[in-house]
């Protein structure tokens, strides 16, 4: 661990006990955040540990004593979630007590003055862009502009979902930093964050009412798209781009593998990464001294970050472990 504030965001952990030093960190790596003050010096320690993701990053903070804070995201969309202490968050004449196992959002465009004291929060950062492509993908609609209008989640078990999503996530890529540098794992990750904050905070995204003309969703659309998906598995590709490749909007596309493939596009993606690391699996060499051919290394190229979870999808897959097919 550093003391020494980085001058730009990295990934790894960083520790100190000077909040001048701590506040360098924190706006080396979230560029709008503004420190106003820490109401108390002694025994101060912070810790930080981070992840780049793409355009954004996930990270784990604790901040001891109290502090006020202004944010004010210009690009980005912030979400913390305090697992202990207690934050005060206000924007314009909203304000919020948020307590442990409870994420608020810091929403692009609007400042936010945040009081914590004693915190341990989880923190994930989106490009604003990427929650707005997104959202065009689930709705379809892209004349309604996507704001989100209130800081809470929508109803306790949203707010719930999204904590075990979060906090099973930023471990498995903390204790892995490294496999974000795949584009592939990087890109399935940021969507998957940024449907569940779309799902999670309420946003004019409700406001929107998809209309999918039927006729789109025919059996040539479902096989342009198949033979797109399959010639770019390797790589990171949205389903925009898996649309686009197809002649048909986002929405049109999700319904026509509906209705002719029972699953969604995204899905049969990962089950063409999967057949591809089963396929890696059975030509490694086992022994290969550059460590290669591991199942976590094969897992990874094909865009699995969290080799467990690729472990149990693979076993309910071929009915049996990774390391046996990478043994036989």
């Amino acid at each position: 661990m550093s003391s020494t504030a980085p001058t730009r965001p990295t990934t790894g952990e960083f520790a100190t006990t000077d909040p001048d030093v701590a506040h360098e960190w924190l706006q080396a790596v979230y560029a709008d955040y503004q420190p106003e003050e820490s109401n108390s010096r002694r025994d101060f320690r912070f810790r930080g540990a981070l992840a780049q993701l793409g355009h954004g990053s996930v990270s784990r903070l604790h901040y001891s004593m109290s502090a006020d804070n202004n944010v004010a995201p210009s690009d980005v969309l912030l979400v913390l979630q305090p697992s202990h202490g207690v934050m005060r968050v206000s924007v314009g004449r909203d304000e919020e007590v948020v307590r442990p196992g409870t994420p608020v959002l810091f929403p692009p465009h609007q400042v936010v003055s945040a009081l914590w004291a004693d915190i341990d929060a989880e923190c994930v950062c989106l490009q604003a862009a990427d929650v707005e492509r997104v959202a065009v993908e689930m709705t379809g609609i892209e004349t309604v502009a996507l704001r989100f209008t209130g800081l809470r989640p929508m109803s306790p078990g949203l707010g719930r979902h999204w904590d075990h999503l979060v906090r099973h996530l930023i471990g498995a890529v903390l204790r892995h930093p490294d496999v974000t540098a795949n584009p592939l794992i990087a890109g399935q990750l940021t969507e998957q964050l940024a449907a569940a904050a779309l799902d999670t905070f309420p946003s004019t995204r409700l406001a929107a009412h998809p209309r999918v003309p039927p006729g789109y969703a025919t059996p040539a659309v479902v096989r342009r798209a198949i033979t797109f998906i399959e010639a770019n598995a390797d790589r990171e590709m949205t389903l925009s781009e898996i649309a686009a490749a197809s002649g048909i909007g986002a929405r049109g596309l999700q319904a026509a593998f509906l209705r002719h493939q029972d699953t969604t596009p995204t899905a049969y993606a990962r089950r063409v990464r999967m057949e591809r690391a089963h396929r890696q699996l059975q030509a490694a060499d086992p022994a290969d001294p550059a460590g290669r051919d591991t199942v976590a290394a094969i897992a990874a190229r094909w865009g699995f970050a969290d080799p467990s979870r690729f472990a149990t999808e693979y076993q309910q897959t071929y009915h049996h472990a990774p390391g046996e097919t990478l043994r036989s």
